[in-house]
């Protein structure tokens, strides 16, 4: 047993040796750098920012970096735009898509999501006690512009309704 716990170190010790040996005149060759961005970068950069619900930048992010062209129904020659419908659970975006990828148009919409803290504090701000009943989520993007972003929420007091809209149009 003691032969067999030495010649295990032995060749355990031999292995490690032999695999800090060369690689055989192989010079390892250096890369240069490269960014690889979105199609769609102006697009998320315009819709996308703290006031975005999370749901919504997932959706956008998908939308952003979607390959028009791996659609059977592509046809480059035959498309001025292409229009795709992503869905979630509370709502969707309707992108329209040039034959590059480019998204030219979006509308967003959303219902009754988890709005962003620095949201949550514009509602409720000085409006203690008083419930969200229901929210709604809207952003129109058109060539390399968001033209509009806005919440509207609905907050309740017992028998007493409020509603509020917030614009974060640029």
């Amino acid at each position: 047993m003691k032969q067999f716990v030495t010649l295990l170190i032995f060749f355990s010790l031999a292995g490690l040796v032999l695999a800090q040996e060369d690689n055989d005149g192989i010079d390892p060759v250096t890369l240069d750098a490269i960014t690889v961005s979105p199609v769609n970068v102006d697009y998320l950069r315009e819709v996308n920012d703290g006031n975005t619900p999370e749901v919504v930048q997932e959706l956008q992010f998908k939308a952003a970096n979607f390959d028009v062209t791996s659609l059977s129904e592509y046809d480059k020659k035959d498309i001025h735009t292409f229009d795709v419908v992503f869905k979630a659970s509370n709502g969707d975006i309707i992108a329209s898509y040039t034959a590059d990828g480019s998204i030219v148009k979006a509308f967003e919409k959303f219902e009754n999501i988890v709005l962003p803290m620095t949201v949550r504090k514009m509602v409720f701000d000085g409006n203690d006690g008083w419930k969200m009943e229901k929210n709604h989520y809207m952003c129109v993007f058109s060539e390399d512009n968001l033209t509009k972003k806005q919440y509207k929420v609905t907050l309740t007091d017992g028998h007493q309704k409020k509603k509020m809209t917030l614009n974060f149009d640029k």
